[in-house]
């Protein structure tokens, strides 16, 4: 994993201790953030970045620059704050502005 990639791993907590997939890393100094999950799941974020992928390839964006262009279209500061139910509302809305104003049918996950 180089210095401008992020990898964002699920884990479980069970009486206390945290267990983590093993991670092919290069050695060196990490940060590690523990965020309780409850906010989008795995798998709807998982969905949204292949949403990007898709969006980013057809328009001639890069990933992060697609994600930006996303969020200030639907008036949004930041996915990482939106609740499963709002996460799923937004990707409906996502799925159909693609389809409707980008002529881009997103598949199902």
């Amino acid at each position: 994993m180089g210095k401008s990639c992020m990898q964002r791993l699920h884990c479980t907590v069970e009486n206390g201790i945290i267990n983590l997939p093993t991670v092919d890393v290069k050695d060196g100094e990490y940060y590690f953030e523990l965020k309780e999950v409850g906010v989008r799941s795995g798998q709807q974020n998982n969905y949204y970045w292949q949403i990007i992928d898709i969006l980013s390839e057809e328009l001639g964006y890069t990933k992060q620059e697609m994600h930006q262009t996303i969020k200030n279209h639907f008036d949004i500061i930041s996915t990482k704050d939106l609740e499963r139910k709002e996460f799923s509302d937004f990707l409906e809305r996502l799925i159909r502005w693609s389809a409707i104003e980008l002529n881009i049918v997103i598949p199902d996950p």
